[in-house]
């Protein structure tokens, strides 16, 4: 049977080893899902080299690995601007081979203007790492590492399991992760 997972049945399930949420605070678990925190780095694609657009940028390439520019947000906060895109990070790693994580923005995050995630808030099993947020807004808006940013559910699955492989996942998935498109060119 197939649905998504209570707050008290997310715990249970790291307890018993089939989700991993590092580090874990049980106080981030709500009714039917767990709160993520901002992670610290930001990345966001260098698009003001020679070559520009109609709006004065560079255009990315799907074909070509995007140059980025990598930064520590300040304790003290980062205003986010309208009109860019910020790839940020969950602080807390996630994995779960069992089930099939669904990133979710918080609706007090999404009240400010700030969109959490573009598109890629889905996870698949076997994803082990910080889930990378492709994150814009409507106004500037400060926002802080450690602060709670996004919500994580998890569904289960019906049928047979198979794991995620893909480019993202591991070692490589700590941080903001920039696209990784090219890669089917190759």
């Amino acid at each position: 049977m197939s649905g998504i997972l209570s707050g008290k049945e997310i715990k249970s399930q790291i307890k018993n080893g089939d989700i991993e949420i590092s580090p874990f605070d049980p106080e981030l678990v709500n009714v039917a899902s767990v709160d993520l925190r901002l992670g610290e780095m930001v990345r966001m694609y260098e698009t003001n080299n020679s070559g520009r657009g109609a709006l004065g940028r560079v255009a990315l390439d799907c074909r070509t690995e995007p140059m980025t520019h990598l930064f520590e947000m300040n304790p003290t906060g980062f205003v986010l601007q309208p009109g860019e895109l910020y790839l940020m990070h969950t602080a807390e790693r996630v994995f779960s081979n069992r089930f099939v994580p669904v990133l979710d923005g918080k609706s007090s995050i999404g009240r400010l203007g700030i969109c959490v995630h573009l598109t890629a808030g889905y996870g698949d099993p076997g994803f082990n790492g910080q889930y990378t947020l492709e994150v814009t807004t409507v106004y500037p808006v400060r926002v802080y590492p450690r602060m709670r940013f996004c919500q994580m559910r998890f569904h289960m699955i019906e049928g047979e399991v198979q794991q995620y492989t893909g480019n993202y996942t591991g070692g490589s998935a700590m941080g903001p992760v920039a696209s990784r498109c090219w890669k089917q060119f190759q």
